[in-house]
């Protein structure tokens, strides 16, 4: 390891125990406490067969040789007492608040920074790793803590014993303890490349097992051909895997007949020359030789112990890493000083954007997704965006509510500039459905008012829901608002279909009783009937309040004031649908055509 790297690795390290102290200082205290415990107890149970041995060696009185039985039995009930408390009691509930603390610090970041962030893989990766990780390698980093600590107190206070009673006895069990350890280190490098060698191997099998698991992929694998491939690429993943584990296996296992090896010439050695001490030279009690039997196997332990917790040092440090670049990011939509007012325009002045390159839009194209984009919007207005996939209507409401800021122009609220606003008030002046809308795991109240629900808001809850036109299900429905939405927690909740959990988003936006209402793609999972019976719905609802209704489908533009037509990323037409039809350019083309497509369809 390089230094440089070992300075990261130990900054990261301390990085974490500081952030565990600021989080549960009493959680540090007490590791600190236990590690020493448990490392003054390795050696003192081998002080007990010491004293005990040279009791019954000085054939002292019955008395005298339960004197150290009594008080080791004492300290035994103490040890496990402690130790008990401390892993039974005390443990969980402290890595319970350290698990509630650090995961609220990681979900205010995660709605604190830029939604452009969730588009870049490398990050995204890192924050879920640092929401499903974060617990693990704290925690981790903790305890290997606390038995480094104990590793250390007992290696120290086992070699002032040993030389104590011999010096050469001393140095054979150190010498062998240490020989093993540095093979011991050496496998553990070996394992390392393994792993790094086979994770790629085994999370291809992993996916290929996973494909056939789950429900996603049942109707696909019956229907098609692909079953054939995925026996074909799980052959050749299990082949791969066979050969790593050779190439690696036979290193590991060699290193492993090493180790094995010195620990015996250690032991046998060990053993020759106690007993040559013991009956020859008599120069060694029956304690100090039980002291020298055990030690050598005790000292090797602590040692590869000690040296094990060393190397998970490097591993916690790596993934540390991750959790500190989340949190020190830092976004750049950030509030203004002002208190979003009633809504009265909104302007979009020569607006360009584009994507950034390392995200999964600006991969996937290097245009801009917005060129120079001009148009006002004003109060009770229902506008219509339309045109193709792609043609950056998505994106438009992206930079509207603010997720996104444009490379160029500006877009003002009532005359400032949006930046110029709190995010909270701005957005609380708009209500949105995304065309990548989300039904959450809970109740249909709840889904609706988007957090908590008490029975004040039932009635507020229920005329959302008729207005999205999801009354006449709602009735079917045994449990009403309080019926559960999927089976993940609840065996009794109930599956939407995609135009059911599309109503249900809907009423979401209606709910808030905002004065900006944002559609996209508000009806694309609806059949025609269901379609008209939104739009009309829509129509009512939002008489007196501004909508945009984002759509490539044109059956609800007869209802706008205006329709604004994007192309490649340009505002291309601008009219009524009157004079979008008479102008006879993009909007006239795609409506015709979508027209005769659902009159054959029809037909």
């Amino acid at each position: 390891m390089k230094t440089k790297e070992k300075i990261h690795v130990l900054h990261n390290n301390f990085w974490m125990l500081r952030k565990i102290w600021h989080y549960t200082p009493d959680y540090v205290i007490w590791m600190l406490v236990k590690g020493l415990v448990v490392g003054i107890h390795n050696s003192i149970d081998i002080l007990y067969t010491n004293w005990l041995f040279n009791a019954i060696g000085k054939k002292a009185p019955l008395s005298s040789a339960l004197r150290p039985v009594a008080a080791y039995a004492i300290y035994l009930f103490i040890y496990t007492l402690f130790y008990l408390w401390y892993q039974q009691i005390y443990n969980p509930k402290v890595r319970e608040r350290l698990h509630i603390a650090m995961h609220s610090e990681l979900f205010q970041q995660a709605v604190r920074i830029d939604l452009e962030k969730y588009d870049d893989p490398d990050f995204y990766n890192d924050f879920v790793w640092s929401m499903e990780q974060s617990l693990e390698h704290a925690a981790g980093l903790m305890e290997d803590t606390g038995m480094l600590i104990s590793r250390i107190v007992a290696s120290i206070t086992l070699t002032g014993v040993l030389l104590q009673i011999n010096v050469w006895i001393a140095i054979t069990v150190l010498g062998s303890a240490v020989a093993v350890i540095l093979l011991s280190f050496l496998q553990n490098r070996w394992k390392l490349k393994f792993q790094n060698a086979i994770n790629p191997i085994e999370r291809k099998s992993k996916y290929i097992r996973r494909v056939f698991m789950l429900p996603d992929f049942a109707k696909e694998l019956r229907t098609s051909a692909v079953t054939e491939n995925l026996f074909s690429a799980y052959q050749e993943t299990m082949k791969e895997k066979r050969k790593t584990n050779l190439r690696y296996g036979r290193k590991v296992v060699l290193l492993e007949w090493g180790i094995n090896s010195i620990q015996v010439l250690g032991d046998g050695g060990l053993m020759l020359l106690t007993l040559y001490l013991l009956l020859v030279r008599k120069s060694l009690g029956l304690g100090a030789f039980a002291i020298s039997v055990n030690a050598g196997a005790r000292m090797q332990w602590v040692l590869s112990e000690l040296i094990r917790r060393l190397m998970k040092y490097h591993e916690h440090g790596i993934f540390i890493e991750k959790i500190i670049r989340f949190l020190n990011c830092e976004p750049k939509i950030t509030d203004g000083s002002l208190e979003a007012e009633p809504f009265e325009t909104l302007e979009v002045k020569n607006v360009s954007f584009a994507y950034p390159s390392g995200t999964k839009e600006g991969k996937a194209s290097e245009k801009k997704a917005l060129k120079e984009v001009n148009f006002t919007i004003r109060r009770g207005e229902k506008i219509a965006i339309v045109g193709y996939n792609g043609a950056g209507k998505t994106t438009l409401t992206k930079l509207i509510m603010r997720l996104y800021d444009p490379d160029s122009g500006e877009i003002c609220y009532n005359g400032r500039s949006l930046k110029e606003y709190t995010l909270d008030s701005l957005r609380s002046r708009m209500a949105s459905v995304f065309q990548d809308y989300r039904i959450f795991a809970a109740s249909i109240a709840e889904n609706v008012v988007g957090g908590d629900f008490d029975q004040e808001q039932a009635e507020a809850v229920e005329a959302a829901l008729e207005k999205s036109t999801f009354a006449d299900k709602l009735k079917t429905l045994p449990k009403g608002i309080d019926t559960q939405l999927t089976r993940e927690f609840d065996a009794e909740g109930t599956q939407l279909s995609g135009g059911e959990q599309q109503k249900i988003a809907i009423a979401r936006a209606f709910y808030r009783n905002a004065e900006l209402i944002i559609l996209d793609e508000p009806s694309s999972a609806l059949d025609p009937d269901g379609e008209y019976a939104l739009n009309q719905a829509i129509a009512s609802y939002a008489e007196d309040r501004t909508v945009i209704f984002i759509s490539h489908r044109l059956s609800s533009t007869r209802l706008a004031d205006r329709i604004y037509m994007f192309a490649d990323g340009v505002l291309a037409e601008c009219g009524t649908h009157e004079e979008l039809m008479q102008a006879n350019g993009k909007y006239a083309y795609m409506f015709r055509l979508q027209a005769e497509k659902y009159a054959k369809t029809s037909s």
